[in-house]
């Protein structure tokens, strides 16, 4: 009985896991200018590491880290997809502060 509780459990995450990885995708822009990612600094509210750097897909920026963080988060303008209308979303402080990794400059 336990090695078919096993198998079954298996079957189950795998499946799972099969249909996580295909609707991935699906939650991703589409490229209007060559690309869906944007580098972008976040903040950390913390005073030695003030930002950290992260690329994610446009559409994370449009959505949650550019309305979180007291508005904190630098990121260069870019395109991307609104429900397949090329929408533009303005960038936020330094944009060589983002596309250098958060290295030097920050909000302006």
């Amino acid at each position: 009985m336990n090695r078919r509780a096993a198998v079954g459990t298996a079957a189950i995450t795998f499946t799972i896991a099969l249909a996580v990885g295909a609707a991935a995708p699906a939650f991703a822009t589409s490229p209007v200018d060559g690309d869906h990612r944007v580098p972008y600094c976040h903040a950390t509210h913390s005073e030695t590491n003030p930002y950290v750097f992260i690329e994610t897909d446009k559409y994370a920026v449009v959505r949650a880290h550019a309305k979180h963080q007291d508005l904190e988060d630098v990121y260069p303008g870019f395109w991307y997809d609104d429900h397949g209308t090329p929408t533009w979303m303005d960038g936020r402080g330094d944009a060589a502060f983002a596309e250098n990794g958060c290295t030097s400059g920050g909000i302006g």
